[in-house]
């Protein structure tokens, strides 16, 4: 737990501060700004910053509008819209409510409670602001700078069309110098149309033309970042790209200048370097302020020039000398920076100066490694999503560049978007290197790679990305694009011309980075290799060791973007991955404990194959817990009345101003809650600080020794009576495999089970006698309207609570559960995941031992949840309060004992059979076969089972292939005995699962017929979404027929395989199924042409278990 030395100072900001409630009250500056033009350019330019509140007039869609399916409707004009009576402070998009909401489950994002709750759900407005030119900015060039803006934005000064923008993430700026009213008021309005209307999801190849990045861009609507007005010189300094050549002890600056005057202009150029000394202070609340200065003396003068701008025109001109040590060089250790100030002046006098922070220091890629300063230099990174105003202050990266600097990294990718140049800000004053990342983020699939205007888009992008960051020492390289290879490959079936495009693409992307940043070598794109040979960095995600070698032996520079399981990782497979003997099962510090393994272990093998850039995924996110921020009761959910609640707002201030940051929506606290650290850890971030410790220091989570499950010392049971006979639970436990008609009668049984939930009038005094004789009494179920009753047999009350569980833990050990591990009694991930539905508590509890209790994390609050949510999630599962949860206790009642549990008798699900069948098997019965039968799929994955409608004649093969009888959009309603076109849908079992249609005993002809076959499969995960986790299954489906066969999954024709024929010459596949999380439908139709008529076919999976296990068929749909 990080606590530096900071509470100190907290205590004293927050000592005069009150508490309402739980709400803590800050008065705080939440993000330390600095102001657009800086000190040192004043008074040739000057601004004012337009933050503060906006009016807003939200917008409603026309009716018929469908999102994706129909064209973008045009925004209504600004005088036929009606202005909200709630103000908008700007900068903040006005749906930011709804940013990264589970349904209340996760982290609480909702930062400005004002906002009305119709807002996040508007896709199009205005924004409005009235704002006054100084009489004395008459004859200079007025600007309307924006940062960023979220959606296609169209800008009006006092009515008149002054410009337009269409990316979500990059600076712009408008020229209104003819537009505005000097020494008067003006009207800026400003209209937004949200992004995701101009989607296309009727195309198959992705939906999105613009740039989306990933959850932040894709979300928003509205101005984002700071606006300002400025006021700028007629000829000017347009831009300032400085490269520092080390190795060649030279500086170059290329100088943009601009004249917007309407004749041609002499100036003379000069510019000087200024050592940059930073004056924030050193406490959690004064260190991420931007406070500096230059110094007072010149460290390197650049020789002056003089150029002629001609009339209405840009000229470029280069600045360049010998630095001969009078520069410090910047890096991790010490990351000196300077301030160049170029200056203009016309006719002897200064008309401009222009500020640009810069680094003296130089990047290679050279023999296979990454050089920094003439020296190979190992980057140990980080990675992680923006996830909006938490983040959206300078408090935020110092916080994130703390803490990495703390588990021994020195770099971070700023991931799937252009983060706010902030970020890159501290990353300079820090020492922290950038790999810096574009929005061409494809992880969801949501990229339109099949459209011209989508590729035109992002080269401007890539561009517009490069200038904005260029002059940053701490960027080392370009991340040009994210996993849009793997979604080409895996999710859009290598559409013909995606690859080629693609790669054509990282060439292009690559020349501009090269063209508008020739001083640095580094152009990658994370998760995609390099490129086909085409970039000159090897970048892998997730491919395990075998990656790794292949780019060692590439013979290029190469690294690790994203690696181990910490952010899909079910504890199935974690546990798995880290041979933890079942810890992973047990809590959510379990399951961190085992990725803490995973990623120690990878973090070796880049180590061992010499990676430059290494990185697990991420330390940011999952290696430190989501912090309560102003959350003093964690037993409880958030509400709007905890958090941190910020008192102080300022018109006209660089910087957001929310309202209130929640509960668990950030991993740090740069001073917001002074109960808390700065971070608290989970073990994955002390495993990446041991594996990025020179000299590398042990894991201190690897299990060595795994313990096996100790066996039962079983002792068979001679005579079992089930009560009440006949009933309910005797069907249950006899399809479960107890010989319940076979069982001894005798009137005491050794053991005796009850029906808790439907208790016999003779069930106490059948009780004593099994316990005077050393029996066990097992009482079965519970139902809390008849508790009652129960108490009336147990020996002290029970309290029936409704607590479900996916997942259970062992209480005590015992012999009934001997044998069983974490992983046989977890069923998160299954069909149904529901294995108990109530639990027990109360004083019997109490008196009792423990043997089986649900667990108290709830996986499926985990399991292929949003990235964004399902951290905050699963502790809160952990975190607050639950009803009790025991679902199998154990008591001694004289000479015998007392079981008591609520564990189902007859489960859904191979699995859940497998784990109730061990515990009867302990408790000494031995069973007979248990209840795999009824169902459309054995455990193979071979169809024995359908509902079967037919036969219907049909003129030849082609024909009927041409027609289908059966109305899939009403799938749902076939069953047993519905008909068909006069013909009654009804069960058919083939042992062998060869289908032979002529013994079928068909209503209807077969020669030159067809037949129908219908069932249902289950999967618990989303296999039409293969984006949620890498390595998803995969499964097939291979039919073979006499004659002819027709597919149909959920509605779509996926096999149409018409030909004439034996069967063995019939075979077709569909690879790779879309198979929907939930229930899936799958109609069959077989035809003959002449001579026999059969059918096969089967389910096939990359991951077999997951076929026998997880999934689940039926031939109606529940």
């Amino acid at each position: 737990m990080k606590q530096h030395s900071f509470l100190t100072a907290l205590c004293l900001l927050f000592a005069a501060v009150p508490i309402t409630g739980q709400t803590i009250k800050s008065s705080m500056e939440f993000a330390p700004s600095e102001h657009w033009v800086k000190p040192v350019e004043k008074p040739y330019r000057e601004e004012i910053c337009l933050n503060g509140t906006w009016a807003f007039a939200p917008v409603q869609l026309p009716v018929g509008f469908k999102e994706g399916e129909t064209p973008a409707p045009a925004l209504p004009g600004v005088n036929e819209v009606r202005f909200s009576k709630t103000p908008i402070r700007i900068p903040s998009p006005w749906n930011v409510n709804s940013f990264a909401d589970k349904n209340g489950l996760g982290g609480d994002h909702r930062t400005y409670p004002s906002y009305p709750k119709e807002w996040e759900s508007i896709k199009m407005g205005w924004l409005q602001k009235k704002f006054t030119v100084p009489a004395s900015w008459k004859g200079k060039r007025i600007q309307i700078h924006f940062e960023a803006v979220a959606g296609k934005t169209d800008i009006y000064v006092n009515g008149k069309a002054v410009g337009d923008n269409f990316d979500i993430f990059m600076p712009f700026d408008i020229d209104i110098t003819d537009a505005v009213k000097f020494g008067q008021e003006n009207t800026l309005n400003v209209g937004i149309q949200k992004s995701s209307l101009f989607d296309d999801r009727k195309s198959p190849l992705g939906r999105r033309t613009y740039q989306g990045g990933s959850f932040w861009g894709q979300h928003i609507a509205g101005i984002w970042q700071d606006v300002y007005l400025v006021a700028l010189p007629q000829t000017r300094v347009a831009d300032v790209y400085i490269q520092p050549i080390v190795n060649k002890n030279t500086l170059e600056v290329e100088v943009t200048l601009r004249n917007d005057e309407n004749k041609s202009v002499e100036v003379n150029i000069s510019a000087a370097a200024y050592p940059w000394i930073s004056k924030a202070g050193k406490t959690v609340l004064t260190a991420a302020n931007p406070s500096s200065q230059l110094g007072s003396q010149a460290a390197l003068q650049m020789p002056t020039q003089k150029v002629t701008i001609p009339a209405g025109k840009e000229i470029k001109t280069t600045l360049k000398t010998t630095v001969d040590n009078k520069l410090k060089l910047w890096s991790p250790s010490s990351p000196n920076l300077y301030g160049l100030v170029v200056r203009t002046s016309v006719n002897g006098k200064t008309n401009d100066s222009k500020y640009t922070r810069f680094g003296w220091r130089q990047t290679e890629l050279k023999d296979g490694k990454f050089w920094l300063n003439g020296k190979p230099f190992v980057l140990k990174g980080d990675s992680w999503h923006y996830m909006g105003i938490p983040q959206m202050t300078r408090r935020y990266p110092w916080a994130w560049y703390t803490a990495l600097r703390d588990a021994n990294c020195n770099a971070v990718r700023l991931h799937a978007q252009p983060f706010p140049s902030f970020y890159l800000d501290v990353a300079d004053e820090m020492g922290i290197l950038v790999l810096d990342e574009s929005a061409m983020w494809a992880s969801d699939g949501g990229q339109k790679l099949g459209s011209e205007e989508f590729w035109k888009c992002s080269e401007e992008h890539m561009k517009q990305l490069v200038l904005r960051d260029r002059n940053h020492p701490s960027v080392f390289g370009w991340s040009v694009s994210n996993e849009i290879m793997p979604i080409i490959r895996g999710v859009m079936r290598n559409a013909p011309g995606l690859e080629d495009n693609l790669v054509k693409h990282f060439k292009i992307w690559s020349d501009i980075c090269f063209k508008y940043d020739p001083s640095r070598a580094w152009a990658s794109a994370d998760g995609e290799d390099d490129g086909r040979g085409l970039l000159p960095f090897y970048m892998v995600h997730y491919g395990g060791e075998g990656a790794m070698k292949r780019a060692y032996e590439s013979g290029k520079p190469w690294g690790v973007g994203e690696a181990c399981n910490a952010y899909y990782g079910t504890p199935e497979q974690v546990s798995n991955a880290a041979k933890d003997g079942g810890r992973a099962y047990r809590s959510f510090e379990g399951r961190m404990e085992s990725v803490a393994v995973d990623a120690y272990n990878s973090l070796a093998n880049q180590r061992k194959y010499n990676a430059s850039y290494r990185s697990v995924f991420n330390l940011i996110w999952y290696g430190l817990q989501p912090l309560p921020l102003g959350l003093k009761d964690q037993t409880k959910a958030p509400t709007l009345k905890d958090g941190i609640a910020f008192t102080s707002f300022v018109e006209g201030k660089p910087g957001v101003q929310p309202e209130r940051i929640g509960p668990y929506s950030t991993t740090v606290n740069p001073g917001y809650d002074p109960s808390l650290p700065l971070y608290k850890t989970w073990p994955m971030f002390d495993a990446i600080k041991a594996a990025n410790a020179e000299p590398m220091q042990p894991c201190k989570w690897v299990v060595k020794n795994v313990t096996p499950a100790k066996a039962a010392n079983v002792k068979k049971v001679k005579s079992i009576k089930i009560l009440p006979e006949n009933g309910k639970l005797s069907s249950e436990l006899f399809r479960t495999g107890i010989p319940v008609k076979k069982m001894d009668t005798e009137t005491v049984p050794e053991l005796l089970i009850i029906d808790g939930a439907n208790i016999p009038a003779n069930a106490t005094s059948v009780m004593q006698k099994v316990y005077a004789k050393g029996g066990t009494v097992v009482v079965w179920g519970a139902d809390p309207k008849k508790v009652n009753e129960l108490n009336k047999i147990l020996p002290s009350p029970v309290v029936i609570t409704d607590r479900k569980a996916t997942s259970l833990v062992f209480g005590t050990p015992d012999d009934i559960t001997s044998g069983l591990t974490e992983a046989d009694l977890y069923f998160s991930e299954l069909h149904p995941a529901e294995f108990t539905t109530v639990g027990l508590g109360g004083s019997l509890v109490k008196n009792s031992t423990t043997l089986l209790k649900a667990c108290d994390t709830d996986w499926t609050k985990w399991n292929k949840q949003p990235e964004y949510a399902k951290t905050g999630m699963i502790l809160r599962t952990e975190k607050e309060s639950k009803p009790e949860g025991v679902v199998m206790l154990k008591k001694k009642m004289g000479q015998g004992n007392l079981v008591v549990t609520t564990i189902p008798a007859a489960p859904r699900g191979a699995k859940a059979e497998k784990a109730v069948r061990a515990l009867l098997t302990n408790m000494g019965i031995e069973l007979g076969s248990g209840s795999d039968s009824g169902k459309p799929l054995l455990k193979s994955g071979e169809i024995v089972r359908v509902l079967m409608s037919g036969s219907y004649p049909v003129a030849s093969v082609k024909e009927a292939g041409k027609v289908n009888r059966v109305d899939l959009s009403k799938a749902d309603g076939i069953k047993e005995n519905t008909m068909l076109d006069g013909k009654a849908w009804k069960k058919y079992h083939s042992q062998s699962g060869l289908i032979d249609f002529k013994q079928a005993k068909l209503d209807g002809p077969t020669q030159n017929a067809e037949t129908y076959m219908s069932f249902w499969v289950f999967s618990p995960r989303p296999l039409d979404d293969l984006l949620i986790e890498p390595n998803m299954p995969v499964v097939d489906l291979e039919v073979a027929a006499d004659d002819a066969v027709q597919v149909w999954l959920n509605g779509k024709m996926i096999i149409s395989n018409l030909r004439e024929g034996p069967i063995e010459g019939g075979k077709a596949v569909s690879k790779g199924l879309p198979l929907h999380q939930g229930w899936n439908h799958f109609l069959i139709k077989a035809i003959q042409g002449g001579g026999g008529w059969f059918f096969n076919g089967r389910l096939i999976c990359n991951q077999p278990d997951y076929l026998a296990e997880e999934m689940d068929s039926v031939l109606e749909k529940p």
